[in-house]
């Protein structure tokens, strides 16, 4: 049975930051292992086909081991901030009024949810590069098939075992025979090799594979990294999904943080206005009300003092007034108006 002291407890542990981060986690663990099984069975592909990616694959690789060091301390940073946002509450239930290193966990927050923000912007694009990867290895693996299936079913592939892959002065890989000189001729690749031409940009040379071996190798390393490519796909998708619930989970902390800090500031020179106004009129033993004897925020300190001047400056101006007005001297009237009050007098008591 949960006692009240547990629910409270409980009520501090910041549970949305901690399912987001469950998601990162996961997500980083299927996403990194997946993309090195792909990355791997990618580059022996290439490799079985003659096209040279060891640098491409190995910047990728990088790439990819820095991201996940990058994520993972982030949203480990961005927890521990979501705890220290539960600190900062509890404190303020027990002091009932705001905490001195408020703003520098509200001004440590902002940088980091400016930073996870461009890390969830970025992420937008792993997602994007994980699904253009995903698609070409199932349109390789096709074009592969295919190719294998009519070099094995034609006809003059048996004429095909006396060539030799030959590379021009140029740089162009061409299937010559054996006994012939290399030509001066053009690329030509005849129709049932695989010709790479089309891929001449990302290749920078003409490739023509009409080894059904190197064909067959190449596709069991292609269905390999199409079968990883799924766990990179979902692992990216995890990790987009435990990133924007965190940062929205970030934000709300700053907002709310940001709106109790104000209120309380507000509240406590409410508290030191009343106590200063208290203390001029000499109904107040301190300067602070309850609960602020001890407050360590120099600004209010300040404030309330100017104020206990100005209010003790005034009540001496008005106890000066009072002074005066008590010690004027009486007013002597005029001779006429003496002479003129006498005959009255005297006029009354004759009649």
């Amino acid at each position: 049975m949960i006692t009240p002291e547990r629910k409270k407890a409980l009520a501090y542990v910041p549970w949305v930051a901690l399912i987001a981060f469950l998601f990162i986690f996961v997500g980083i663990i299927v996403w990194a292992t997946g993309t090195n099984t792909a990355l791997s069975n990618t580059n022996g592909a290439l490799s079985a086909l003659s096209v040279e990616a060891e640098g491409y694959m190995g910047m990728i690789h990088s790439a990819a081991i820095g991201a996940v060091v990058v994520c993972a301390f982030m949203a480990t940073t961005m927890v521990l901030m979501s705890a220290g946002r539960t600190c900062l509450e509890k404190a303020v239930d027990q002091r009932g009024k705001a905490v001195c290193g408020s703003w520098l966990w509200l001004a440590t927050e902002a940088i980091l949810c400016t930073i996870w923000w461009l890390i969830l912007f970025w992420l937008v694009f792993i997602i994007f590069g994980s699904c253009l990867w995903y698609g070409a290895a199932y349109t390789v693996r096709g074009v592969l098939q295919v190719q294998l299936t009519y070099a094995n079913d034609n006809s003059t592939s048996s004429q095909l075992q006396g060539l030799v892959n030959t590379t021009l002065a140029n740089g162009t890989s061409v299937m010559v025979p054996a006994s012939a000189p290399p030509p001066g001729t053009p690329f030509i690749c005849p129709s049932d090799c695989l010709n790479l031409a089309l891929f001449d940009f990302l290749v920078q040379r003409d490739i023509c594979v009409c080894d059904t071996t190197k064909i067959q190798v190449a596709l069991d390393r292609t269905n390999k990294a199409y079968d990883a490519l799924g766990s990179v796909v979902a692992g990216s998708f995890l990790l987009w999904v435990g990133a924007s619930f965190l940062l929205m989970n970030a934000v709300a902390d700053f907002a709310k943080t940001k709106r109790e800090r104000e209120l309380l500031l507000r509240a406590q020179r409410a508290a030191v206005d009343a106590a200063a106004t208290q203390l001029a009129l000499g109904t107040a033993p301190g300067l602070y009300a309850p609960g602020y004897q001890n407050d360590t925020m120099p600004l209010l300190k300040n404030q309330a003092i100017v104020q206990q001047q100005q209010q003790m400056q005034m009540a001496q101006l008005m106890a000066q007034a009072q002074a005066a007005q008590m010690v004027r001297p009486p007013t002597v009237p005029a001779p006429g108006s003496i002479s003129g009050s006498g005959s009255q007098a005297n006029l009354g008591s004759a009649v």
